[in-house]
């Protein structure tokens, strides 16, 4: 899993975050590495960021048809473009 994100708050972290962040309760409530279930998300107020197709620089997260996923840089995947197109 890549993201994650808040519903209060609207606070995006990655998985590696969230479980330093939720260390001491673990292992008696956080499943492994890995293994987070959209039940269990729910149940914490978080929704998964699914990874939006293209390149560039991950700049944060949008929603679209109630599923958040990444927003990229335009920038960056312009000059991508430009650059593969120049050879």
């Amino acid at each position: 899993m890549g993201l994650l994100r808040y519903r209060e708050t609207g606070r995006v972290l990655t998985e590696k975050e969230f479980r330093y962040e939720t260390r001491k309760r673990r292992p008696q409530t956080v499943p492994a590495q890995g293994l987070l279930t959209e039940v269990f998300l729910d149940s914490e107020g978080i929704d998964p960021v699914l990874n939006s197709p293209g390149s560039g620089e991950v700049t944060g997260a949008e929603q679209l048809n109630g599923k958040w996923f990444t927003t990229r840089s335009w920038v960056l995947q312009y000059l991508t473009i430009n650059e593969q197109l120049m050879g």
